[in-house]
């Protein structure tokens, strides 16, 4: 039997040969991350700005619809009861909590001059004057 040699190869630069193309891509990682972590840094509280006047904005236009949704309804359940409306009867039509409703009709009472009249059974009807022909 013949011994087995390994053969070195000559074309195989050793890993010394190497050494300088790692340290490059290392200094270059390094240097590529800190710069990185510098901006994110400087632009996070930015970016946590935008978003949270994003969601602000997106907030207030839901509230705003809500607000448009209340007064049609308002303005509606009027109409229908040629100006005098109860707590119950706006809070089931506008599909709110009684005291949410009691809130909005004691504003718009406010804006628009009511008259309360009480009921026998505690409650309390909002007298609105309406216009001519309304």
């Amino acid at each position: 039997m013949a011994p087995l040699h390994r053969h070195n190869s000559p074309s195989r630069p050793s890993s010394a040969a190497h050494l300088p193309a790692r340290l490059g891509i290392a200094i270059a990682l390094t240097l590529t991350g800190t710069a990185l972590l510098l901006l994110l840094q400087v632009l996070l509280p930015w970016l946590l700005m935008g978003v949270g006047a994003l969601v602000g904005l997106g907030l207030w236009h839901r509230q705003r619809q809500h607000q448009r949704r209340l007064y049609s309804i308002f303005y509606d359940q009027l109409r229908h009861h040629q100006g005098r409306l109860s707590v119950l009867e706006f809070a089931m039509a506008a599909q709110i909590p009684g005291p949410q409703a009691r809130r909005f009709l004691d504003a718009r009472a406010q804006d628009f001059f009511a008259q309360f009249e009480p009921t026998d059974h505690g409650d309390v009807i909002y007298t609105f004057v309406l216009p001519q022909g309304w």
